[in-house]
């Protein structure tokens, strides 16, 4: 009880960290939208989902972190990646950490899009049709469990991390994913292909077939352009987002529940797929059996 307490505690102090930036995002979203009159239904519904994955994540993930110490420490490499004392240097190791983390985020969101199995977890993410700063945490309370294992441990065991790095990584991530989330109009140019913005993120959420699977990189563009899914955004292109097939999540059942009915449908499909596939095997073989049968019948009669 005293975890579960704890938990409620801080989870009011996030969420009201939340909710300032939040707060501060729709503001500056009013000066040049991308997307004018977004229904505030949307947004009244991000706002009450995102208070119960807050929740969610301030219970679960500090026990999985803990749990991934003991493996670091006995199976981790420790490769160091230290620069020299002075601000310069330290400006440097950041964008280091910054660059490997979206490396291995690069690959976990590519293979959330492409691996059928992965894509439900994250369906719920990109059937927002009105992308805005509170879509930043419009995520499914499984994906951040799954973030912990996939990126920050690979990470763990390659690199000498302490703690605190890790913490200011997760930090100042989630202000990017604030930041590329934002529904304003400012294309960046040049820096494009340097640095991700809301523009080239938008592209990442657009219905359009041409922008299907483009664009993963959280912060770096160049993985996107290195590993063949960089789209860049026109002059003036913020395209319609959501689903391809219009399906609406923007309810708590459904929002929590449609990755389990997705799977369950994939499961069911596969297991009666399997099933038709031995019954025409059976088939072809009772078939391929009576054949036989009947030319010894056949040849017995000559």
């Amino acid at each position: 009880m005293q975890r579960l307490a704890d938990a409620f505690a801080q989870s009011w102090v996030n969420l009201k960290i939340v909710a300032v930036v939040f707060l501060i995002g729709l503001l500056i979203e009013r000066l040049l939208p991308a997307q004018r009159k977004q229904p505030l239904r949307h947004i009244a519904f991000n706002l009450g989902y995102v208070a119960f994955v807050i929740f969610l994540n301030t219970l679960i993930l500090p026990p999985l972190m803990a749990l991934m110490q003991p493996i670091v420490r006995a199976h981790g490499l420790a490769i160091p990646l230290a620069f020299p004392d002075g601000a310069g240097w330290q400006v440097l190791q950041a964008l280091a950490f910054f660059f490997i983390f979206d490396f291995f985020y690069y690959w976990f969101h590519r293979a959330q899009h492409t691996l059928a199995i992965a894509w439900p977890l994250h369906k719920l993410h990109h059937s927002e049709v009105s992308v805005n700063i509170t879509t930043t945490l419009r995520h499914h309370w499984l994906e951040e469990p799954l973030r912990i294992w996939l990126i920050l441990l690979p990470m763990g065991l390659l690199f000498d991390q302490k703690p605190v790095t890790v913490g200011w990584i997760a930090s100042a991530m989630m202000l990017v994913g604030y930041y590329v989330h934002l529904n304003i109009r400012l294309p960046l140019g040049p820096l494009t292909p340097v640095i991700a913005g809301p523009q080239w993120h938008r592209i990442h959420h657009s219905v359009e077939p041409q922008h299907k699977d483009r664009n993963f990189a959280s912060l770096f563009p160049v993985f996107d352009l290195v590993f063949g899914t960089y789209c860049r955004p026109r002059k003036g292109e913020y395209p319609a987002t959501g689903l391809h097939s219009a399906e609406d999540l923007n309810g708590p059942l459904r929002a929590t529940l449609s990755p389990f009915r997705d799977w369950h449908t994939m499961f069911r499909r596969r297991r009666e797929s399997a099933a038709n596939k031995i019954e025409r095997v059976a088939v072809e073989r009772k078939t391929d059996q009576q054949g036989h049968s009947d030319r010894e019948q056949h040849v017995g009669q000559e």
